[in-house]
């Protein structure tokens, strides 16, 4: 009899534990959790990349989005269920600011993503303006798992050092560190 309860309160227990864990996985998650709204979805990607929507539509689990910005339009995907980019795609890119599409034709590679960043010396511009002037003195692109960024250092005229942080796409500034002040008599 000691067996039957000891094997009941096993099996019990082995269904709790089971039951745990399948509520845990991914799938069972994006199934209970409810998908963004549209208008989410596009203020999503126009923080991070300001410009003009000019179409978006659900697909399955994402929403596809059409931008327009001064270098072209793009294509972005943004996964539904928690506002992250997939994919961004350049479908026009304009030769000059007057913004003269020049297709992409099916035979051309697919644009590299870095391709779609500012260049750094608009970086340095950008960062010496958020700091009301200075010198450039090193700029470093880098990544993290949301998007491009250059961290840009200026020597300010009052000699002070500024750390800028610039979005490499949208050209944003995303911070601003000042260094500690040089001294002159090191101790």
């Amino acid at each position: 009899m000691k067996a039957i309860y000891a094997w009941m309160i096993g099996a019990a227990g082995a269904a709790i534990l089971i039951t745990l864990y399948l509520l845990q996985s991914p799938w069972a998650q994006s199934l209970s959790a409810s998908p963004l709204e549209e208008n989410a979805a596009i203020q999503s990607v126009l923080h991070q990349y300001p410009g003009e929507v000019l179409e978006s539509k659900r697909l399955n689990d994402a929403y596809l989005i059409m931008l327009q910005r001064p270098k072209g339009k793009y294509e972005i995907q943004v996964n539904a269920y928690n506002g992250h980019i997939d994919s961004i795609r350049r479908t026009q890119a304009y030769t000059d600011t007057t913004q003269e599409p020049q297709k992409n034709t099916p035979s051309s590679p697919k644009p590299d993503p870095v391709s779609l960043v500012i260049t750094e010396k608009e970086a340095a511009q950008l960062a010496a303006k958020a700091v009301n002037g200075g010198t450039t003195d090193d700029i470093e692109l880098h990544r993290n798992e949301k998007s491009l960024y250059y961290l840009v250092e200026v020597d300010v005229k009052d000699g002070r050092e500024a750390v800028v942080q610039v979005n490499a796409v949208s050209g944003s500034i995303d911070s601003v560190t000042w260094e500690k002040e040089k001294q002159d008599n090191e101790d």
